[in-house]
């Protein structure tokens, strides 16, 4: 929020050397050292940051591939000649501390946070939409209505494929690293972009359509991981009236069952 202050700079967000130490670098890196300092209190670190059982479902890992596939062909779409060699270092760090920050905080201490009362299916979706919730607060920055409920249900499936990221790696590095590269190649696009480019434009635009087939596959991937870790749980509510059979048994010639 300290961020987000109100203002009306947000559409330049990350498009200078300035800008990208003044928005991203100076004020996540403040917000990595107080979560930090509040996870270090908790004693969540390893809770938060690892997932002692990974998910078997493996065919889900094409979700964070497809967005890991999306980050690395949008790379020759950046002008690299447009802006400093500093610029795109600052950048790299800056996103790195949005990474750290915002997955320690919604897929590591809110994560855990939830689990205490939660079963997984709902904190799959809690988190997601937490998360998606949270870039409301670019609105304050200057972003516009329609644009910024447009990234809110974006991040909200962009959350789930994160999420499956860590399931599946049992880490929170892997959503860390998938989140920072995501955000240096969209932040490092705009910022270079040249709009008389109609060719770089269109391809751009492919690429865009392609995420969005590949962030809805990742809300079906992340749904299925965490309804499978629910699923002993509902079967056992199903049968809990239910004695074992080993309970009854038929002793000698009697002709009715007791209960041993």
């Amino acid at each position: 929020m300290w961020r987000a202050r109100p203002s009306d700079d947000y559409p330049t967000l990350g498009q200078t050397v300035d800008s990208v130490v003044r928005s991203l670098v100076v004020p996540e890196g403040i917000a990595v050292a107080v979560l930090g300092v509040l996870v270090t209190g908790l004693g969540w670190w390893r809770i938060a940051t690892v997932d002692p059982v990974r998910s078997p479902l493996r065919w889900t890992m094409i979700a964070p591939f497809g967005i890991l596939l999306v980050c690395l062909v949008r790379l020759p779409l950046v002008d690299w000649g447009a802006l400093p060699v500093r610029y795109f270092l600052l950048l790299t760090v800056g996103v790195l501390f949005v990474g750290v920050f915002e997955e320690l905080m919604t897929r590591g201490v809110l994560l855990v946070g939830l689990r205490r009362r939660l079963p997984e299916f709902a904190v799959w979706a809690v988190s997601c939409v937490l998360f998606g919730l949270l870039h409301l607060l670019n609105a304050l920055a200057g972003a516009g209505l329609v644009p910024t409920l447009v990234q809110v249900v974006f991040a909200t499936s962009f959350g789930s494929t994160l999420y499956v990221a860590r399931r599946l790696t049992g880490s929170l590095l892997a959503p860390v690293l998938l989140h920072a590269f995501w955000d240096f190649g969209s932040i490092g696009f705009s910022a270079t972009a040249d709009l008389s480019d109609r060719p770089t434009l269109l391809v751009a635009g492919v690429i865009g359509l392609f995420s969005f087939g590949i962030l809805a596959f990742g809300i079906v991937a992340g749904g299925m991981v965490a309804w499978r870790d629910d699923r002993p749980r509902r079967l056992r509510r199903r049968w809990r009236g239910v004695p074992p059979m080993a309970a009854y048994v038929v002793r000698g010639g009697e002709s009715r069952l007791q209960a041993v």
